[in-house]
């Protein structure tokens, strides 16, 4: 049982990083645009994630370093300060936009006003996280998550067409039109992009220390982050799936997170609706928590201070009143009333850019057979560290002249 439970730390983070609002509608907006032909992107983003995210908790199992400690004694203080800067303020966006989407799924859930229930929620979530242990937490959100089925259900029984979906796997698909080229290419490294965010290796190997885990559980580290990266990768897939089935005949592009939900409540109406909504809710919720963590554990382990969920608040200050700024201020933010997509759209982009920094340095360490002895990383996950490095580089590279080439996506 305990197995069992400890699992749910890859499937909160895998539902919170793979299927949190902007991957929910720009997964969905690339299947309303291009069907079923970036479903290779979701399965290269999935192995990459699996590689990197069992390489961060093996490093944190032996050697009691989150990633953020990491980054500052491979990049130095200078770059480590920079990529610190630029990651929180990722996590930062990125919390905003999550509680936007926290509100718009409780006001179609109640009808009540918007901006109630955005601050409503941020001060419940502010309290859940204080009160509640780490355990509690990723176990009530990883669990609640698994909701979001409902999508995975609803694109098998509207029929997909599995021979285009399976032609979907190949890596190249030939558009005539450069404006098609490009935003082809954006939306695959779009969707590239949300299944490698930072945040998830940064709550992941921090959640492995809060955990408390020890070498002998370093085959609990590879299921969690294996099943828990499957789970989030599939239900992508069936949004991307639900897009090309419900949205691409009819020529609609969704741009509003309450269209994308009704998609996934098609076979099932009223109830389905109701699944949906919730599902939502519980994935949303999960990745606001992590972004808000996410930035007290960066900024405490970076400066090395004191942190984690499992000390009392009053021994851990500065990571408890971060965490709590970090929502704070992101409550503010999406106060000013700026559309949770827009956000969303610069978590992506820009999230890209940063991603070599903090993957290189988890890299450069799990291949050093100095610090990690005989849990080094074999030949093989050398291999598959630097393959997938040259294509986070690469795509941090084209992020930005994409997004300004296709207007943020627009078709």
């Amino acid at each position: 049982m305990k197995k069992f439970l400890g699992i749910t730390l890859g499937i909160m983070t895998a539902l919170g990083g793979f299927v949190d609002l902007g991957q929910i509608v720009f997964t969905m907006q690339a299947g309303a645009v291009f069907g079923y032909q970036l479903l290779w992107s979701v399965v290269l983003g999935t192995i990459g994630i699996i590689v990197y995210m069992e390489m961060c908790g093996r490093i944190a199992v032996v050697t009691g370093q989150p990633v953020f400690a990491i980054v500052r004694s491979n990049l130095g203080y200078r770059l480590g300060l920079m990529t610190l800067i630029a990651s929180n303020l990722l996590n930062l966006i990125t919390c905003a936009a999550e509680l936007g989407g926290i509100a718009t799924v409780l006001h179609l859930l109640t009808g009540w006003p918007d901006r109630l229930l955005l601050v409503s929620s941020t001060l419940i979530l502010g309290a859940i996280i204080l009160l509640l242990k780490f355990k509690w937490i990723e176990r009530t959100f990883g669990l609640a998550g698994i909701l979001m089925v409902v999508f995975a259900v609803s694109a098998v029984l509207l029929k997909p067409d599995w021979q285009k979906a399976g032609k979907g796997l190949l890596l190249f698909a030939s558009h005539a039109d450069p404006h098609q080229s490009a935003l082809y290419a954006f939306f695959a490294v779009g969707i590239f992009s949300a299944l490698l965010m930072a945040y998830e290796v940064h709550f992941y190997s921090s959640g492995a220390i809060e955990e408390n885990w020890k070498p002998k559980d370093l085959a609990e580290n590879f299921m969690v982050a294996s099943l828990g990266s499957v789970l989030g990768s599939v239900l992508t897939a069936a949004l991307l799936v639900l897009g090309a089935i419900v949205f691409l005949p009819t020529h609609i592009y969704p741009e509003l997170l309450s269209t994308t939900i009704l998609a996934g409540a098609i076979p099932f109406a009223q109830k389905g609706l109701t699944l949906a909504l919730l599902g939502v809710l519980a994935t949303l919720t999960g990745a606001t928590i992590e972004t808000a963590l996410s930035g007290g554990y960066n900024l405490c382990q970076f400066f090395r201070k004191p942190w984690g969920k499992t000390q009392p608040p009053n021994k851990v200050r500065l990571y408890t009143a971060t965490w709590i700024g970090m929502l704070l201020i992101a409550l503010v933010i999406a106060v000013t009333g700026i559309r949770p997509l827009l956000l969303v759209n610069i978590s992506v982009v820009f999230g890209m850019v940063v991603l070599p920094l903090t993957y290189y340095p988890i890299l450069r360490v799990a291949g050093d057979k100095k610090i990690m002895g005989k849990h080094v990383n074999s030949k093989f996950d050398d291999l598959l560290g630097i393959l997938f490095l040259l294509l986070i580089t690469a795509a941090a590279v084209a992020a930005i002249p994409l997004m300004i080439v296709t207007h943020s996506g627009q078709p």
